[in-house]
C-alpha cells in the first residue's frame, strides 16, 4: 500500500468511483444501425417533397434537406423545430433564427429534428402542381426503382416510378456549384483570353516512338534496328 495519507487516497479513489452527471452541455452518441440493416438504394433523395404519415407532425409535406444513410434518417425544412444547447448546434441550422424572448430556455436555440425513413412517403406530382389542395389530402405514393426506355431508342435507365404505373417521379434539381453564384467582378478573365492563354493538348508524342515503347513495357526495352534505320523517330 502506497505511503500516503488517508485523505489524499480518498481523493484518488473518489475519480474512480464518482459518477458524471447528466447536463445537456454533454455530447449525445450518435445513433448506429446495424450495416445489414442499412437502406442500399435510397428511394428518397436531397431536394425531393416527402409527405410524413405518422408521428406529431403526420400529413404534414416539407422538402428534404439533408439525409444520414448510416442511421436511416432525414432533416426537412422547417418540420419537427426541436430546441438545443449552442454547443450541440448543427451547421444545417445555420438558416433557423434563435428565440429572442427570454423566455422558458431562452438560452437554448432552435434545431431540426431527424425523423426516420419509413415515416415518409412520396407524393404524387400532379397533386404538388394544384396549390388549391389541401397538404392532408394531398395523396402519397409508393415508389420503386425500375428501368425505362426514355429516349426511345433501346436504351434503359434506372427511374423512380410509381408502383403500378409507369408514372415517373422526376429527380429534384441538382444545387447550384459555389462558383455559379459568384457575381461577376473586374478582375475576371474572359473566357476568349483564357482559352488563348491556355495549353492545347496535342495527341502527337513529344518523344521517339522507340523511347515511347520502352517507357511501355519496362522488360523489353528498345533496341536499334537496320530494317528501321531510315524510318523517322516519330
Amino acid at each position: 500500500m502506497p505511503n500516503k495519507p488517508l485523505h489524499m487516497l480518498r481523493e484518488v479513489w473518489s475519480k474512480f468511483t464518482q459518477k458524471k452527471t447528466p447536463t445537456r452541455l454533454n455530447v449525445r452518441k450518435k445513433k448506429w444501425v446495424h450495416p445489414r440493416d442499412r437502406i442500399e438504394r435510397w428511394k428518397i433523395l436531397e431536394g425531393d417533397t416527402v409527405k410524413i404519415i405518422a408521428g406529431d407532425d403526420k400529413f404534414k409535406i416539407g422538402r428534404v434537406k439533408e439525409i444520414d444513410k448510416f442511421t436511416n434518417r432525414v432533416w426537412l425544412e422547417n418540420i419537427k423545430v426541436g430546441r438545443i444547447t449552442p454547443s450541440l448546434e448543427l451547421p444545417l441550422n445555420k438558416g433557423v433564427q434563435p428565440n429572442k424572448e427570454k423566455s422558458g430556455g431562452w438560452w437554448l436555440r432552435p434545431s431540426l429534428k431527424a425523423i426516420h425513413v419509413s415515416n415518409l412517403m412520396h407524393v404524387n406530382p400532379d397533386d404538388l402542381k394544384e396549390e388549391t389542395i389541401p397538404d392532408k389530402e394531398k395523396r402519397r405514393v409508393r415508389v420503386n426503382w425500375r428501368k425505362l426506355d426514355i429516349d426511345g431508342n433501346g436504351t434503359m435507365r434506372w427511374r423512380r416510378v410509381i408502383c403500378g404505373t409507369n408514372q415517373e417521379i422526376p429527380f429534384p434539381p441538382k444545387p447550384k456549384e459555389p462558383w455559379e453564384n459568384q457575381e461577376k467582378s473586374v478582375y475576371d478573365t474572359d473566357k476568349e483570353v483564357a482559352s488563348r492563354l491556355t495549353w492545347k493538348v496535342s495527341r502527337e508524342s513529344p518523344l521517339p516512338r522507340g523511347v515511347v515503347n520502352e517507357l511501355r513495357n519496362k522488360f523489353k526495352p528498345w533496341r536499334y534496328s537496320a530494317r528501321l534505320k531510315n524510318r523517322p523517330f516519330i
